[in-house]
């Protein structure tokens, strides 16, 4: 792995769940030496399946095979003193240890920041949990299936009114905070010799998804009027049409909110007579109208195949798209003319196929190229490196003097949500950050309510200050040359420019990677298309929420064996963001070794695409094709698995139990009833065959209990349980509080306002987090003193709306 972007990063992985795993992968992927730790028994995903033929072996799983290539597997058990001992040493040669155990597991194990940092100050440590190394839940157990819950997800934005919140079909939030850990971790390293240490990174994935995707659009309004929305079921709630519909051969996601895209849907019908009715040209009308425009629509679809629809509204521009299947993603033409789905020879399995990187490195190709280890397939070897054991001193602790990116700077053309929470992602690593945007073309994020203060202002969106906090602003007209020779000249003094506009844009705007290589020779240049910058999908429309749809990850979010229900915001949309910076990370460790820039191209469906990792390594080894489920695990190796009523109106409790311990414990919580006997429940093998009964009986009990104090006592006995909370639970939970996820911050316009800060914790230096910017409140600082623009020019570039 040689010619990797992260060739000279030796990292240690030591896991117990699905995120540390995925994260290390990344590291792999792109060329870094990843050790993977294993007790004699195996990683525990080893046994989850899924196996060909059903037929479990440890070294056929899929989703271990999926997450584990190019990694070396070293066989040492942490519980084991002298396997500990082992695991220090390769530890003080280490760049980074990615792990996922309980904190208490760690600290117990002596493995605790505070000891590793003595023995390797220059260590990165990435902590990727539940719930986050402090806080009261921090020492809870917790899996997936609690994390995505306890970020108020699901009561916000997935399942119908009455019924239980829903997750999508995967382990989201691992996948979710493996992606943040991977960019904080990548920048950690990167940037050690501006910070002078290693340093502690404490991703919480309930955080991470409570701050980025619930937090950025309902905290605001919440804490300024006291009101929030729940779930729908139905689809995005602001605007219309954004749902999902059936039609001829499956579902589509009907997406046209902006006039443009109303008018090219409506050419896509026919131009039918309902749907010039005055109420119906407004997105928000249209919304608050949803019962009667959505059967219209319907009516259309149904008499289509998916394809067709997706081919018509998109001839129109309109961003509607084909819901996949997972196997419709596996044999798309589009990721095969990508080669984005890699065969790989495993000694065990055979030719498998796997999914390729993340994200596509031209100069520094990233992806797997070795199957997953055997079980200690490496272990001799690397042992045998390891220099002959001494007593070991404790080495002076080394405090992080600087964020990690200080002193880069990075122009970012992006616009609604992915483009500047990529911008953000890098200014809260320390980068400085100006979003280029336009009052010509005001960006849609700072249309959306609610309003500061209730005055309809762009400068006044809450939710903006919210996702774009961290980027700077400064106000061009594209459109003119005058303003695309000035960008030209901010392109030449920054390391890196973002920018997520369909395939094509930039080259019109003349802002090509070719012309602004020629302004600086060693940008990184990040590309954050839909679908990438290359192949049959090239140009196709998305927004987060339809984006979705061409992943496979729309396929697999609904009740147990329903038709997908939407999740009524763009969840791809802050995730995305994050993926596109850790591309501009990687590419700029690759410089670092290389003195070489690059043309990144990220495909938002190809960072989305590895979360159905579980699905699509089923489908790849047996052919099956999974459909919505639910809340159930996503590899049926855990019963009790889901979320359960509790007492309150629309309250509820997620509950998983992966092990005979822990169902005997939470049996001996509700009384030791004799029915948990019976052998319908007397085995997970068992209790998943039987699913919905033993669901049933659990909430018989779970009802009439507060979610809280039911919490608190399964959490007591070791059962992985958690309140689901909603929006208001948010800003008053006591483990959010205490882990400073919202705080309050004065607003450059001068009211209060509550956002999402840093929330990922670091041992380094804190950002210092402000709400998103005024427009152009930037422009005096970079045009006149960074390009050196006269005061008369620049009075004259505002007078003709140059810089506007």
């Amino acid at each position: 792995m040689s010619d990797g972007a992260l060739a000279n990063i030796i990292a240690v992985e030591l896991n117990s769940g699905v995120a540390a795993p995925f994260c290390a992968k990344i590291f792999a992927d792109y060329g870094a030496d990843v050790i993977k730790l294993e007790p004699p028994e195996g990683d525990r995903i080893r046994g989850w399946g899924p196996f060909p033929q059903d037929e479990p072996h440890p070294e056929k799983g899929g989703l271990f095979t999926a997450l584990n290539s190019n990694k070396r597997g070293v066989v040492l058990d942490a519980s084991v003193a002298e396997d500990r001992e082992r695991l220090l040493d390769l530890l003080a040669k280490a760049d980074v240890l990615i792990e996922d155990n309980a904190p208490r597991q760690m600290r117990e194990w002596g493995l605790d920041w505070e000891t590793l940092s003595g023995v390797n100050p220059d260590l990165v440590m990435i902590s990727i949990t539940p719930f986050g190394q402090t806080g009261p839940y921090s020492n809870w157990r917790g899996e997936d299936l609690n994390a995505f819950h306890l970020s108020g997800t699901g009561s916000r934005y997935c399942g119908r009114p009455g019924e239980p919140p829903l997750q999508h079909g995967t382990f989201s939030a691992s996948f979710f905070g493996a992606y943040v850990a991977a960019a904080w971790g990548v920048a950690a390293v990167l940037g050690r010799e501006r910070t002078g240490a290693g340093q502690h990174i404490d991703v919480s994935c309930a955080e991470a998804i409570a701050a980025l995707f619930v937090g950025a659009q309902n905290i605001g309004g919440m804490a300024q009027d006291g009101v929030y929305e729940k779930r729908t079921g139905i689809g995005m709630p602001l605007g219309a049409p954004a749902t999902i519909l059936p039609c001829k051969d499956g579902y589509v996601w009907m997406m046209a909110l902006e006039s443009g895209q109303w008018d090219g849907l409506c050419r896509a019908m026919g131009d039918p007579e309902w749907a010039c009715i005055d109420m119906f040209q407004d997105m928000f009308t249209r919304a608050q109208n949803a019962d009667v425009i959505y059967p219209l629509i319907e009516q259309w679809t149904a008499g289509l195949g998916k394809q067709e629809i997706m081919e018509l509204c998109q001839a129109n521009g309109c961003p509607t798209t084909a819901l996949f299947t997972v196997a419709e993603v596996a044999e798309h033409p589009h990721l095969a003319e990508r080669e984005f789905i890699v065969e790989l020879e495993h000694p065990v399995l055979g030719r498998v196929r796997t999914l390729g990187a993340p994200v596509r490195l031209p100069a520094s190709p990233g992806g797997p190229r070795r199957p997953a280890p055997l079980l200690g397939e490496h272990s001799r070897d690397v042992l045998a490196a390891l220099e002959p054991r001494k007593a070991r001193e404790r080495r002076p602790a080394k405090t992080a003097r600087a964020l990690p990116l200080e002193g880069l700077r990075v122009a970012n053309f992006g616009w609604g949500w992915l483009g500047p929470v990529a911008g953000q992602t890098l200014a809260f690593l320390g980068a400085e950050v100006y979003k280029i945007e336009s009052r010509a073309r005001i960006d849609i994020n700072r249309t959306l309510p609610p309003f500061g203060g209730g005055v309809r202002d762009p400068d006044r969106s809450l939710q903006n200050h919210a996702g774009w906090a961290g980027n700077g602003s400064v106000t061009l007209d594209l459109k003119q040359p005058e303003a695309q020779a000035l960008a030209h000249s901010l392109v030449a003094r920054c390391d890196v420019v973002l920018e997520n506009f369909g395939p094509g844009v930039m080259t019109r705007l003349n802002l090509d990677y070719d012309t602004l290589r020629a302004a600086r020779p060693d940008i990184v240049v990040v590309s954050m298309p839909a679908a990438g910058l290359f192949g049959p999908l090239k140009d196709i429309r998305t927004y987060g929420m339809s984006l979705a749809s061409i992943t496979g990850l729309d396929s697999l979010t609904g009740y147990h064996a329903g038709p997908p229900v939407p999740m009524e915001n763009a969840f791809a949309d802050p995730l995305g963001g994050v993926i596109g910076a850790l591309g501009a990370l990687v590419a700029l460790a690759h410089r670092a070794r290389s003195g070489e820039g690059q043309h990144v191209d990220f495909s938002q469906q190809e960072g989305v695409v590895q979360m159905i990792a579980p699905a699509f390594m089923d489908y790849v080894m047996n052919g099956r094709v999974a459909g919505p489920l639910g809340n159930r695990h996503p590899l049926a190796a855990a019963a009790p698995h889901g979320v359960f009523r509790s007492a309150g109106e629309d309250r509820w409790i997620a509950i998983a139990v992966t092990s005979e311990n822990e169902w005997r414990e939470l049996a001996a919580a509700m009384g030791d009833p004799a029915w948990t006997r019976e052998h319908e429940f007397a085995s997970t093998a068992a209790r998943v065959e039987n699913l919905d009964a033993l669901h049933e009986r659990i909430e018989t009990w779970t009802s009439a209990r507060d979610d809280y104090e039911l919490a608190e006592m399964l959490q007591r006995r070791g059962v992985a349980a958690t309140p689901v909370l909603d929006v208001a639970d948010l800003l008053n939970d006591p483990h959010f509080i205490e882990r400073g996820t919202f705080p309050e911050v004065i607003h450059p316009l001068g009211f209060k306002e509550r956002i999402y800060g840093a929330y990922v914790k670091t041992s380094g230096v804190e950002p210092v987090v402000r709400p998103g910017p005024v427009m152009g409140q930037d422009n005096e600082h970079v045009f006149k003193e960074l390009l050196g623009v006269s005061e008369e020019d620049y009075r004259r570039l505002v007078d003709e709306r140059v810089i506007y």
